[in-house]
């Protein structure tokens, strides 16, 4: 369903007389400041922003803890006056010193990723607070034998800047060149925040397996933020070393790092607009809190603690940004409450599910699984299994709690490599390849324990399903270059073509609508949109009818068979309601302590002496 004109012309509208006014007052406020020390704040104000913004693409958008942040922020301010200034005599133009000091910080930050990418959490917090202690240790030491960073007496006295024959020196001019840097980062930021790579990071944020199950190379993305941080952090503080026209190294201490991490999560983890207000927040209010002395770090300390505690998601954590709510398709214009059975099958009479069958089970090899053993440190959870699945055919796993169904759907998703044995798809081994190789070389599979990205979208989770079948750049994403535009376009179309198989279940006002207010039917739904979105021609559903009542045990029953019957997928089932077995199933194969134990038509499995012992204890009579 596409978003209504008129809602676009409104949203769109709104947006614009919003981007003048700030644009009015950020031309303005320069020229009304009372004074050059609130000129200075305006101005240590767009830094604070545009370093929020740069935390927030690490520790916001992809969720890693980085404590090395203020360093790269150090980094930036250093190379710039090491090329800037009389410490070595290097007088290089601006345009050329703040651009290299960026890149320059962005492959230290690629480095230190590269190296600690293994480690999550508190080993990567770790890690990375080491790298900005020792870099903090440098600047105090590095002044001897041979003067480099000038130890506890910093550099001073840089290079004024020369712009296009203009020299910047007054406060003012300071001021606009700062606010022109930071709204270069807002909109990089936010158009980083609406692209594939906004998407794969969040999803890392929200579940890393998943993630990577999806088609996300959760390392290279991870290396990604790291780097997008690092250099939004050595740009500013390039502008910042000259802007006070010295560096020290007190200029990047600890402190710094705890207040941008307070701007971020003041603001709301990953969300642009909360973020900038979070960081002109914390950047003002301690000036007004300097009059009362020895009360002001206390009282600073309340007023955070006071709107954690009344907004944990942060200052916008939970509010659209300048959009209108939709209209409830569940509902009529008494407010009363549709069934959601009408809604499912609203438009349906009409459509391919009740013609007549497109595709059938053929007879070419798909997948052929050959001697796959894994072994659990002397548990052996699949032990020599051999199976073939055939185009278009609906396989079913079956056998008791502990058989070795989902460890048998890790293999083959890439997962586990298997102990022994090798796993081949379309001609090529895809045993030993990653999970997001799976994927890309077209096999797909839900969870038993669903594993959506609950902070998402109901759109944006399907959106991620796309991530493995899109190539836009960082250059294409910032500059909105074809390529980027053209698949964003193909991508909206293509997860709301998907999404409409579940009728108005996961579309209308449910497309905005996060994952985790989702009823747990309409996750179980999602999470087989989101694989359908990847393009695989091959699905692995684990247990996808768990926690269904009848009615949506026998309607996702029919969706399955519709899949294949109209849209031609080969379909791998681990199921234990034996009825849904029954009326989906091609073949059937029982496991029982990851060995094959009967394999055949339903009635031949079901039926079989051992099947009846794995499932009932007891020899039949």
């Amino acid at each position: 369903m596409e978003q209504p004109l008129s809602e676009m012309s409104w949203v769109k509208r709104n947006r614009l007389m919003l981007y003048a006014a700030a644009g009015i007052v950020l031309l303005v406020a320069p020229q009304v400041m009372p004074n050059n020390y609130w000129l200075r704040i305006y101005g240590m104000t767009g830094l604070w922003i545009m370093l929020a913004l740069g935390l927030n693409v690490v520790a916001g958008f992809a969720g890693l803890l980085d404590m090395a942040y203020v360093a790269f922020f150090g980094i930036g301010a250093y190379v710039f006056a090491l090329l800037s200034s009389t410490q070595f005599n290097v007088h290089l133009p601006f345009l050329l010193t703040l651009p290299l000091s960026a890149l320059a910080t962005m492959a230290v930050g690629f480095a230190l990723g590269a190296t600690s990418m293994r480690l999550k959490g508190d080993y990567l917090a770790i890690v990375t607070l080491a790298f900005a202690q020792i870099f903090r240790l440098l600047l105090l030491n590095l002044d001897r034998p041979i003067n480099i960073t000038g130890g506890v007496n910093g550099i001073y006295n840089l290079d004024p800047i020369r712009l296009f024959g203009f020299t910047i020196v007054s406060p003012v001019a300071y001021s606009y060149l700062i606010w022109i840097a930071a709204i270069l980062v807002v909109v990089g930021c936010s158009r980083l925040k609406t692209s594939r790579y906004g998407r794969g990071w969040e999803a890392i944020r929200e579940d890393e397996l998943a993630a990577e199950a999806m088609g996300v190379n959760t390392t290279w993305m991870k290396l990604k933020a790291f780097a997008v941080g690092a250099l939004i952090a050595g740009w500013t503080g390039a502008i910042f070393a000259s802007f006070q026209d010295s560096v020290f190294p007190n200029n990047f201490d600890f402190p710094q790092l705890v207040i941008v991490y307070c701007m971020v999560i003041l603001g709301g983890l990953g969300n642009v607009p909360g973020v900038i207000l979070g960081a002109v927040f914390l950047s003002i209010l301690p000036e007004f809190l300097r009059e009362y002395g020895a009360y002001r770090m206390m009282t600073y300390g309340l007023i955070l603690i006071v709107l954690m505690a009344l907004r944990p998601q942060g200052i916008m954590g939970s509010f659209g940004f300048l959009s209108k709510a939709r209209k409830r398709p569940d509902k009529d214009e008494t407010g009363v409450l549709r069934a959601s059975t009408d809604l499912y099958y609203q438009g349906k009479e009409g459509d391919k599910a009740f013609g007549q069958k497109a595709f059938s089970k053929g007879d070419r090899v798909v997948l052929e699984v050959r001697g796959v053993t894994m072994n659990f440190g002397g548990i052996m959870a699949v032990n020599a299994l051999d199976f073939q699945v055939r185009e278009r055919e609906i396989l079913s796993i079956i056998g008791p709690n502990g058989a070795g169904k989902t460890t048998l759907f890790n293999l083959i998703s890439g997962i586990y490599p298997p102990s022994a044995g090798s796993i081949v798809y379309e001609g090529r081994r895809i045993s030993g390849l990653k999970p997001h190789q799976v994927v890309k070389a077209g096999v797909a599979r839900t969870f038993q324990n669903l594993r959506l990205f609950s902070t998402l979208s109901v759109l944006d989770n399907a959106k991620v399903g796309r991530f493995c079948r899109t190539h836009a750049g960082p250059l294409s994403i910032l500059f909105h270059l074809p390529l980027h535009n053209r698949e964003e376009k193909e991508t909206d179309r293509a997860v709301k073509e998907v999404l409409s198989l579940f009728g108005a279940r996961l579309t209308g006002y449910r497309l905005d609508q996060q994952a985790m207010f989702l009823s747990y039917a309409n996750r179980r739904r999602l999470e087989i949109a989101r694989a359908l979105s990847t393009d695989a021609k091959l699905l692995l559903l684990d247990e996808p009818s768990a926690g269904m009542n009848p009615q949506e045990t026998e309607e996702i029953t029919g969706f399955i068979k519709h899949l294949r019957d109209q849209y031609g997928y080969t379909i791998i089932v681990i199921e234990h309601k034996l009825n849904v077995v029954r009326n989906i199933s091609d073949k059937v194969i029982a496991l029982d302590y990851g060995r094959k134990i009967a394999e055949g038509t339903y009635d031949e499995v079901a039926n079989d002496k051992g099947v009846i012992e794995a499932y009932l204890g007891r020899k039949r009579h």
